[in-house]
């Protein structure tokens, strides 16, 4: 096994490299600037050149709100790039595994999204990412897509790892109490994808514990104060998700069953409290 991770530079695709090196397999690691998914000569070169038995494209256009502004590029990235990796993979002969989100579902539902519902993405970024999705398997029907949500990690941006941050700077802090979802630790997340690197079909996957905006912003601030970590904020108060006007919309409940991946794997993904402490494990305490 040798695998070509695309969109390394991403913090999935770091997890990735990390991931791999621990378990001591071959890998080739492939920025945005080094490879543009979207030339699709340059994937089947590089594929053809590369020696790789496994491909998984973490590359994507995840700006939700600026897909809004620049729905072309979403498109081209999301849904002809995936495409052109499909047909890259197929072509150079092999394994496929492509990454999605949630944000296929439009979040009316109460209860967990299987991998069978049926997707109604409600902005340009969920649709691009449908979109996408339906392309790699027109082009190749043993591809693996897993789809996951809330992802964060001890590096890169996301909106869960920078409540710590807002934690430690300022007095007081809003969290949203009606937008609920499962986060994602990037480590984990890494782990299971590539155990799905020789399975075809869609999986789902997001650790353990349904959770609000809220809920985990509160979850943050008692780990810290139980390590003895000085924070600034006082208070943290729960509002409506539209206290946070966005140009795109966004899912209210976009929760995903795992109870597929976890047959295939046979293991459960772990506990939002686990992977919480884990990630304080990792972290610098702030200065």
């Amino acid at each position: 096994m040798k695998i070509w991770i695309l969109g390394a530079g991403g913090q999935l695709g770091r997890a990735l490299i990390d991931r791999c090196e621990v378990l001591g397999i071959p890998f080739l690691a492939s920025k945005r600037e080094e490879v543009d998914i979207t030339n699709l000569d340059l994937l089947k070169w590089k594929g053809e050149d590369s020696g790789c038995t496994h491909l998984i494209n973490c590359a994507a256009y995840t700006d939700v709100d600026g897909a809004e502004k620049e729905s072309r590029k979403a498109f081209s990235t999301n849904a002809t790039g995936a495409e052109n990796v499909a047909v890259a993979a197929r072509e150079n002969g092999m394994c496929l595994v492509h990454v999605s989100t949630d944000y296929v579902f439009d979040g009316e539902k109460n209860d967990p999204y299987h991998e069978e519902d049926k997707p109604n993405p409600l902005g340009v970024y969920g649709k691009s990412k449908w979109e996408g999705e339906q392309r790699i398997f027109d082009q190749f029907s043993s591809a693996c897509i897993v789809r996951t949500s809330w992802i964060f990690g001890h590096e890169g941006k996301s909106f869960i790892s920078s409540i710590f941050s807002k934690l430690c700077k300022e007095d007081r802090i809003q969290a949203a109490h009606d937008q609920v979802n499962r986060a994602t630790y990037n480590c984990d997340l890494a782990g299971a994808i590539i155990d799905l690197s020789c399975h075809s079909g869609l999986f789902h996957f997001a650790n353990e514990g349904i959770l609000s905006r809220y809920e985990i912003a509160k979850d943050f601030y008692n780990e810290a104060m139980r390590r003895g970590i000085p924070l600034k904020c006082s208070e943290i108060s729960p509002v409506s998700m539209d206290s946070f006007p966005s140009i795109s919309p966004r899912p209210a409940y976009s929760v995903l069953d795992t109870k597929k991946v976890t047959l295939t794997l046979g293991r459960k993904p772990r506990m939002w409290k686990t992977i919480l402490k884990e990630y304080f494990d990792h972290v610098a305490s702030p200065n």
